[in-house]
């Protein structure tokens, strides 16, 4: 950043055209104008925060995270007028691994519900087993409320 502003104060000849330089936002774009850049871009390529686009870039994340070996993944995509809740759920290779290690892991495990991201409004539920070394991860699932239908939805979805 201090480099590209060396070369603004470089390339002009007196403080007059330095000002109109700077003052220029081709030029010299501030933060808010950043921002509503963005913003802008945001709405017209992924039309929203729960709009279509934005699914579809998801579900081509899902996808191609399912390809790369690293675990799996699940997406139901949100629809508010119909009622369905948004539902993502990860299962990295660990806990693969935990799940076929680990006997006590289809009997009994613990949900931890507190975290959330809240620009989107979702909540994002750990399942853990409690075993002789610790807690050990299990499952996480994103979901728009935490509905019991919801959390069940989750466990469940295939």
């Amino acid at each position: 950043m201090y480099s590209y502003k060396d070369k603004l104060h470089l390339s002009v000849e007196n403080d007059q055209e330095l000002l109109k330089l700077l003052a220029d936002r081709a030029n010299n774009p501030d933060y808010g104008y950043v921002v509503r850049l963005f913003q802008e871009y945001r709405k017209n390529v992924l039309e929203g925060r729960n709009g279509k686009k934005m699914f579809e870039c998801l579900e081509e994340v899902v996808k191609n995270y399912n390809n790369s070996g690293n675990g799996r993944a699940v997406l139901q995509e949100y629809d508010a007028q119909v009622g369905i809740a948004f539902i993502l759920c990860i299962v990295i290779n660990l806990m693969c691994r935990v799940h076929e290690q680990v006997l006590q892991a289809g009997e009994l495990c613990y949900m931890d519900a507190s975290a959330s991201f809240e620009p989107l409004n979702t909540s994002i539920t750990l399942l853990y087993i409690s075993c002789s070394v610790g807690a050990l991860p299990l499952g996480l699932f994103v979901t728009s409320d935490e509905f019991e239908v919801t959390l069940e939805k989750a466990i469940t979805i295939q």
